[in-house]
C-alpha cells in the first residue's frame, strides 16, 4: 500500500512538562545541546560566486520539455555545487571502485523485512554510550569523508535526538531546502521511546567535533501517519523543519530528489553516507554499490551502513546533467540494507515538506 501523503505534525504545545523531566538527561550529553543556533563561518567567497551562477542559470525545477526523463518518473533538483569526478560514484580518498561495481550486479535480493523485524536495532536507537551492531555486508568498504566542507558532504547532517522519555541517540539527516531536513520516521517518532521527540540538534558536515556550518534545534517535526499511527516500515520517513533564524541550508546547499522507474533502478550504482555509531562520533562515512532489489515503496543494496545511519540519503548522481538526485531514505540494516523508496507518494510529500523550509 503505497505511503499515505497526509502529514503528521509534532505540536510543540505542552513540551515543558516534558523537558522538565529529561533535564537532567540533557545537561549532560557533551555535545552543544545548549539550545539555540550557534554561529557560524563566512562561506568562502567562490562558492558563493559558484552558488549565485547556478541560481542565476535559470530555474532549477524544472526539465525542458526536449529533455528525455521517463514519462513515469518525477525529479525535484536541488543546489549542490559541481564538484564532482564525472562518474556515477562520488569521489572519496581510498574508496575502492571495484567492488561495489561488481557486487550485485545482474542479481536480486529480497527487499521485504524479516520476521520480527522490529527487534532489529533501528539506526536511530543507537544510545552514545551503546555498542551499536553493524550491517555490513560482507567486506566493509566503507570510507571516511575527510572534507565535510564541499557537496555533497556538508549537505548530510549529524543529528544529535532527544526522545520523549529523555532516551538521547543519534542519526543522520539531509537537506532539501534551506530549513527542510530529511530523515527516517523513527528519528523524530518512536513507540518504544514515548512518541516524538522533544528537540533534535542538526549539524551540518559535521567532522569530529568541529561544526563548520553551525547548528541549530528544532522542534518542529512531519512524517506520515503509515509511519506515526500504523508504524509501517516502508513510510519509515519524516523531516525536521529548522527555525526561520536558522536557513543552514543556504550555506551547504540541498539535495534533489527523484522518483525513478523500476527499468531505471535496475543494478543502479548509488550512494550512500551518514553518521554511524559504530565509528567515532562526529565522523562521516560513505559507501556505493548497485541497487539489488525494488518494490513500490522499498530499495535494497548491499553498500555498508551501521546503526546511527538511519535517516541518510541514497541517492544517484546523473552524469549527463551534473545532478545528484535522492532516490531512498535510509532506514533498516541486514543485507540487504533498505530505504524508502522515493515514489510518487513520497515524492509529493517531499515536495510539500520542501516549501515549509523555503
Amino acid at each position: 500500500m503505497a505511503a499515505k501523503s497526509t502529514k503528521t505534525t509534532k505540536s510543540t504545545k505542552g513540551q515543558s512538562k516534558a523537558k522538565s523531566k529529561t533535564k537532567a538527561k540533557e545537561d549532560d550529553c557533551g555535545c552543544g545541546c545548549s539550545g539555540g543556533v550557534e554561529s557560524a563561518p563566512t562561506v568562502a567567497a567562490s562558492d558563493i560566486e559558484m552558488m549565485e551562477d547556478f541560481i542565476n542559470s535559470g530555474p532549477q525545477d524544472e526539465f525542458a520539455e526536449s529533455d528525455t526523463w521517463a514519462s513515469d518518473e518525477m525529479v525535484e533538483n536541488g543546489l549542490d555545487v559541481e564538484t564532482h569526478g564525472g562518474g556515477s560514484l562520488e569521489y572519496a580518498e581510498g574508496f575502492e571502485l571495484f567492488d561495489p561495481m561488481v557486487r550485485g550486479l545482474g542479481e536480486t535480493m529480497p527487499v521485504g523485512l524479516p520476521e520480527g523485524y522490529d527487534h532489529i536495532p533501528m539506526a536511530c536507537s543507537a544510545h552514545f554510550d551503546d555498542a551499536p551492531m553493524e550491517s555490513v555486508c560482507g567486506h566493509d568498504g566503507r570510507v571516511q569523508v575527510g572534507e565535510n566542507g564541499t557537496p555533497p558532504w556538508r549537505m548530510i547532517c549529524q543529528l544529535i535526538i532527544t526522545m520523549a522519555n529523555g532516551t538521547r541517540s543519534r542519526g543522520t539527516g539531509w537537506f532539501i531546502s534551506p530549513r527542510t531536513v530529511m530523515t527516517a520516521g523513527h528519528c523524530v517518532h518512536s513507540k518504544r521511546n514515548g512518541g516524538w521527540a522533544t528537540k533534535i540538534e542538526v549539524i551540518p558536515g559535521m567532522s569530529g567535533t568541529r561544526r563548520p556550518f553551525g547548528s541549530a534545534i528544532s522542534t518542529q517535526f512531519h512524517s506520515v501517519s503509515g509511519w506515526v499511527n500504523d508504524h509501517r516500515p516502508a513510510d519509515d520517513y519524516a523531516c525536521i523543519v529548522l527555525p526561520e533564524t536558522a536557513p543552514l541550508g543556504r550555506q551547504t546547499g540541498w539535495f534533489g530528489f527523484a522518483a525513478l522507474s523500476d527499468a531505471s533502478l535496475k543494478d543502479l550504482l548509488a550512494n550512500n553516507s551518514g553518521y554511524p555509531g559504530d565509528k567515532t562520533f562526529g565522523t562521516q562515512w560513505y559507501n556505493a554499490g548497485r541497487i539489488v532489489g525494488t518494490e513500490p515503496q522499498r530499495l535494497a543494496y548491499m553498500f555498508d551502513t551501521a546503526p546511527g545511519q538511519s535517516g541518510s540519503p541514497t541517492w544517484r548522481y546523473d552524469k549527463t546533467r551534473k545532478r545528484r538526485h535522492v532516490i531512498g531514505i535510509h532506514n533498516y540494516g541486514g543485507c540487504a540494507n533498505r530505504s524508502t523508496r522515493i515514489n510518487r507518494a513520497v515524492f509529493n510529500t517531499m515536495k510539500t515538506w520542501k516549501q515549509l523550509g523555503q
